[in-house]
């Protein structure tokens, strides 16, 4: 469980840093990295957003290892809800909104704002319940209006290849076509080991992703299978609530442990 809530983190600051994006079908742009760190699921600052007053957020991740001594591979899945409300477009100070519940499930409040409720196996809850939506309710503040919604979208899937390991000198090539990616906008791939990370973002229709060389090159040498890559697709949705414009994101995070040569 531990080792399960390394990558969390990660997944939950490239879930926010995804309230600035736009839909793209081709263009691939690189973010500012996120360094994994072992602190566990706390909400990180999420990038600036453009013309959005909040985000509501539901991530499912698939975690894909083989433990010592097993004879085939273990997925463990997680449900994460996350939210965040600013001042006002373009800002960065989040603010107080009260309870906020997906599908009942009331999400724990960080002291900068950010809200959050990790569920996976071995915990209370298990699950936030995804298979059936995702409804929102905002129990309000002085500052941000109550409001419900229901996000009824689809997750976006990621079902293809992820390799054992990754060459520096031949870079990182991944399929991104229909028959490896569904209902996806956009597609962000990071590699991470140490202290180093590397995050990029692709459209849907990109056919690869691909990581270069020149890109992998500062990445140490991991022989221990401890070095991380992440696929994750997402889509998202925008709804006016109180005069207030909300964006609603999807995201599928598949996470895999890896080496690097």
């Amino acid at each position: 469980m531990k080792k399960l809530t390394y990558f969390i983190a990660p997944v939950i600051a490239m879930s926010l840093g995804m309230v600035s994006c736009s839909k793209d079908d081709n263009k691939t742009t690189t973010p500012t990295t996120t360094t994994p760190t072992a602190t566990g699921p706390t909400a990180a600052t999420p990038a600036t957003p453009g013309d959005v007053d909040g985000a509501l957020i539901s991530v499912r991740m698939d975690y894909n290892s083989q433990p010592a001594g097993s004879p085939v591979p273990v997925k463990i899945t997680s449900e994460i809800g996350l939210a965040v409300f600013f001042s006002a477009p373009g800002s960065s100070t989040k603010l107080d909104a009260g309870t906020v519940a997906v599908n009942t499930y009331n999400l724990d409040k960080g002291t900068d704002n950010s809200y959050s409720k990790v569920a996976t196996i071995a915990s209370t809850p298990a699950d936030l319940n995804f298979d059936n939506g995702s409804s929102w309710n905002v129990g309000g503040s002085s500052n941000v209006t109550a409001f419900s919604v229901n996000h009824t979208a689809a997750f976006p899937s990621f079902d293809g290849t992820m390799p054992s390991s990754i060459t520096k000198s031949s870079g990182l090539t991944i399929q991104l076509d229909n028959s490896t990616l569904s209902g996806a906008d956009s597609v962000l791939v990071l590699v991470a080991a140490g202290s180093k990370s590397f995050t990029k973002t692709f459209g849907p229709n990109a056919g690869t992703a691909t990581i270069s060389a020149a890109e992998l090159s500062g990445f140490p040498a991991v022989t221990d299978n401890s070095a991380v890559m992440e696929v994750c697709p997402y889509n998202f949705t925008t709804t006016t609530k109180n005069g207030k414009k909300y964006v609603m994101i999807k995201e599928q995070a598949v996470v895999k442990n890896i080496n690097i040569n």
